[in-house]
């Protein structure tokens, strides 16, 4: 089968990553899989793809002339504007992809033009959701229309992550770790506040960079455990600290697919973390009971993980698997073909 894989770039970790790992597994199970970006950013290694474009200019035009060329083809994007005008394929063979809680982003930020502006974009769509949360987040409170909606998680190269986590670090002794962007999203300031109320010789590790660093490092000081808490700035490779942690704790307000959380379990890392809605699809059946409803329950819930945590088998990650994602995305699509 011909599927064209679409978004702008391949700059970062999130969705490009994701949309790598999807065409990984695509191409592995035998399919042709043709990818495309429109602008000239990136950052990740693409040589592996076996059809690669990059459309600057005229992308539509572009994209339609490719699809024309192609055996009935099944296009996946990650942009809805770019593909309203193409001509030569079937709206009932185009997907959308949504990474994000985009209810959460537009009503907290009263963004009302996009809302209006997400509901006609997304209206008759056939679309595909990273999690549960993201289904009813788009349903309920975005309340947009979509043709259909369909749930299958980010996908995961877990050799690859389990290979990447034995390089050394530079980190002496036992540790909490926490990733992520120091932001208000992330939530650092209830990390740092639960901290300072644990009774434990654990220091803090925090690898990310932000524009909340200093104020971050101030209330580190107010709150007296500067000396137990290390700002490592950003890691390319974080996941050797993620197998040598006692403990992953995540903080944020929300997440569509806490692609962190999921990373320990493929570590073998016990964690613990705030109800950002995506951790749900998460931390499920044993694991549940370590996600925090309230703030206040952050310093129990930690020492709780920290005393003893369910063991984790690669039966609670093995979904996330993009082999795996891979053949979901095929049962969606072979419906139409």
């Amino acid at each position: 089968m011909d599927i064209v894989l679409y978004l702008k770039n391949l700059q970062g970790r999130g969705v490009q990553k994701v949309y790598l790992n999807l065409a990984k597994g695509l191409q592995e199970l035998g399919h042709h899989v043709h990818f495309v970006i429109r602008q000239n950013r990136i950052e990740l290694d693409y040589r592996f793809l076996e059809h690669f474009y990059l459309f600057e200019e005229n992308v539509t035009a572009h994209l339609d002339i490719l699809l024309a060329q192609l055996d009935d083809p099944v296009l996946i994007a990650n942009d809805v504007k770019t593909t309203l005008e193409l001509k030569n394929i079937a709206p009932e063979r185009i997907y959308h992809t949504v990474h994000m809680l985009w209810g959460e982003r537009i009503f907290k930020q009263l963004r009302l033009l996009k809302w209006f502006e997400l509901k006609r974009l997304y209206r008759d769509k056939q679309l595909i959701g990273v999690s549960e949360a993201v289904k009813e987040d788009l349903l309920h409170k975005v309340k947009i229309e979509p043709k259909s909606i369909e749930v299958i998680a980010d996908g995961f190269d877990i050799e690859a992550i389990q290979a990447l986590a034995q390089e050394p670090i530079d980190v002496q002794g036992d540790y909490i770790l926490n990733i992520g962007a120091l932001s208000r999203e992330k939530n650092q300031k209830l990390l740092l506040e639960s901290y300072a109320k644990l009774d434990t010789p654990l220091a803090l590790v925090i690898l990310g960079e932000g524009k909340l660093k200093a104020s971050l490092e101030k209330l580190a000081h107010q709150l007296g455990i500067a000396e137990r808490v290390h700002f490592l700035g950003f890691k390319p490779n974080p996941y050797p600290y993620i197998k040598h942690a006692k403990l992953v704790v995540s903080t944020s307000t929300n997440e569509a697919l806490p692609g962190v959380a999921i990373e320990s379990l493929i570590l073998h890392t016990p964690v613990v973390s705030t109800d950002s809605l995506g951790i749900r699809s998460v931390l499920t059946g044993k694991f549940d009971a370590f996600i925090v409803k309230q703030a206040s329950a952050l310093p129990a819930a930690i020492e709780k993980a920290l005393k003893a945590y369910p063991t984790i088998g690669s039966d609670d990650y093995e979904q996330f698997g993009y082999r795996e994602v891979a053949l979901a995305y095929l049962n969606v699509v072979r419906r139409v073909s």
